[in-house]
């Protein structure tokens, strides 16, 4: 069963992988939008992923507290679906605490520019549709492990990939509902703050160009 496990491992550490630094637009850009409502706008993102990072890590905190006093007291399927949480709960507690812990950086927002505003939000959003996308995998892959255990002869096998099947799909479930919710909560804000300033500006993948029409 520790292949089962490196599996959800893998999976779990993908969305990591997906995080990368994007370039800084020319520095011409800083003072399109005003310092002020900038300001307000950094806040609010920054206040917006602490709220959902710390209800991701209060989800995977209650996984890791539950599935650890659960699976040494079930048998079966249950202890192997318990067994998943707590796995799958204490690999997500590593991946958002520190998260949590930088949205309360002193030095997160000083002298930041407009251009690395709207390269910041734009990560932001890219990053939870990967999720979100990715999320849909988990899901599928646990329905299937699921619907396959039927098909295993053996009963030890059996409960052990429908247990971890059915964990990997809740899991999987409840971080559809958070990536997608904090994908659009993102760009909501992003609509109703900064897009009014961003008449012009095209996004290149590395970076932001501006068009005039004449």
């Amino acid at each position: 069963m520790k292949t089962f496990y490196a599996i959800i491992v893998l999976l779990l550490s993908m969305p990591a992988l997906a995080q990368r630094q994007d370039t800084v637009i020319h520095h011409h850009f800083k003072e399109y939008m005003p310092a002020q409502e900038m300001t307000a706008f950094n806040q609010r993102q920054n206040l917006i992923n602490r709220r959902g990072l710390f209800a991701l890590t209060g989800w995977a905190g209650a996984n890791v507290i539950y599935g650890s006093i659960a699976a040494p007291l079930t048998h079966g399927e249950a202890r192997y679906f318990h067994a998943t949480n707590a796995i799958w709960g204490a690999i997500n507690v590593l991946i958002a605490a520190p998260g949590v812990a930088a949205t309360y950086s002193k030095k997160r927002d000083d002298n930041i520019t407009f251009g690395q505003t709207l390269l910041r939000q734009h990560g932001q959003e890219k990053l939870y549709l990967l999720n979100g996308a990715l999320d849909f995998a988990y899901v599928g892959a646990g329905a299937a492990m699921w619907g396959f255990s039927d098909r295993v002869s053996r009963q030890g096998t059996r409960e052990a990939v429908s247990g971890i099947g059915k964990g990997v799909l809740m899991q999987g479930a409840f971080l559809l509902l958070f990536d997608w919710s904090m994908y659009i909560v993102h760009s909501q804000h992003a609509y109703r703050k900064l897009n009014h300033y961003t008449s012009g500006l095209v996004y290149t993948g590395t970076g932001v160009s501006y068009s005039l029409a004449f």
